[in-house]
């Protein structure tokens, strides 16, 4: 088992970091590939990688804890080659960002494509990249992400 499988867990990472609010919502997201791109194939795909990376976007997937201090984002690198699952998932606690609520331009949550339950957050920060991300609403093997994620949803609204 992972340390983030369950929600004491999740909580010792940001434990780590000082970063333990009163009311901790906390999630996983997966960096989000713009459909865009995804229409020129491998190609379109490899120049926005590029751009992710660039931009130091590009993780495996990232930890969120939103609580009264703002957004806490921890990068999760893969350990194993090509087969990315959660139970290969470090932190990369070198790379956590603070983001206090007076930074933030706007947050925005929306379905990432018709039919799909998938929902892309978006994440912009004053004289930073944002955060373009994927959460699938329901991961089995997180049994607090249904759950902070809702509250999350229930707070910046959803589309």
């Amino acid at each position: 088992m992972f340390e983030f499988a369950t929600y004491e867990g999740a909580m010792s990472y940001f434990a780590q970091l000082n970063y333990v609010g009163q009311n901790n919502c906390i999630f996983y997201a997966t960096t989000a590939v713009s459909t865009k791109s995804l229409m020129f194939g491998a190609v379109g795909a490899l120049a926005a990688g590029a751009a992710r990376a660039a931009n130091n976007r590009d993780w495996a997937g990232y930890l969120l804890n939103v609580n009264e201090m703002g957004f806490g984002i921890l990068p999760l690198e893969n350990t194993k080659n090509f087969n990315v699952k959660l139970e290969f998932l470090s932190p990369r606690f070198d790379q956590f960002v603070y983001v206090p609520y007076h930074q933030l331009v706007s947050v925005t949550v929306k379905k990432y494509t018709l039919g799909s339950q998938i929902k892309r957050v978006i994440i912009e920060i004053a004289n930073a990249p944002k955060f373009d991300l994927l959460v699938q609403p329901k991961e089995n093997k997180l049994p607090y992400q249904e759950g902070c994620f809702k509250a999350f949803c229930d707070f910046y609204g959803q589309k």
